[in-house]
């Protein structure tokens, strides 16, 4: 083969092609490249992984397609329950202590369902009303530790009920905000509630 000026090959039958148009065509040729999906990764404790291990398992999904149908608003089954974001956070997760845990998750349905909450307190059974109580035995029950006030609210829990009543009211609480059941399940498990669920009551008051 014989090479004319200035790079160019001649072909036969063909016109004389310039070789950096024959280089450029072979590049324009080349073997597309196959798209490769980029996984993202998050960091969960140990806790929190074992309850999107328990969600998940109850939803027959995996952790990854839980957290994706909570994030997904066409996807309806999971709505409401973004508690279990909390109860995977870090400011849930460092409490050690189960009242602190049960106070934090109070307030965190008060500040994120206000009217709810408002509308589930006065609706409570009037025996147990924190409000049932005149101020001086109020101020009394504070002065014991008898009630704690639930952070960035004007509400008051009781805290001189026994385990049971308290996973009652958490129950009816989730409830009464939309939380599905196994959300339900999941948040009294983190707060160390073992009694069965059978009846109503209100344990707090504005």
């Amino acid at each position: 083969m014989t090479t004319g000026t200035d790079g160019e090959v001649p072909e036969a039958g063909n016109p004389v092609r310039h070789y950096k148009d024959f280089q450029r065509a072979s590049v324009a040729r080349a073997i597309p490249r196959a798209h490769v999906a980029v996984v993202k990764r998050i960091d969960v404790s140990d806790e929190a992984y074992a309850a999107l291990q328990r969600l998940a398992a109850a939803k027959n999904l995996t952790p990854a397609e839980l957290i994706a149908a909570l994030v997904d608003p066409s996807r309806p089954a999971l709505a409401g329950d973004t508690l279990l974001f909390h109860l995977a956070s870090a400011e849930f997760t460092k409490l050690t202590d189960r009242t602190e845990r049960y106070l934090n998750l109070l307030a965190w349905c008060a500040r994120h369902y206000a009217t709810d909450f408002a509308d589930f307190i006065s609706h409570q059974e009037s025996g147990r009303r924190y409000l049932a109580w005149n101020r001086d035995e109020i101020n009394e029950a504070r002065a014991h530790n008898q009630a704690r006030q639930i952070d960035g609210t004007q509400f008051w829990a009781v805290m001189t009920i026994d385990e049971a009543t308290k996973r009652r009211f958490v129950c009816r609480l989730l409830e009464f905000i939309g939380c599905h059941d196994e959300t339900v399940a999941e948040a009294c498990h983190a707060l160390g509630f073992t009694a069965p669920v059978t009846r109503r009551f209100g344990l707090l008051s504005a």
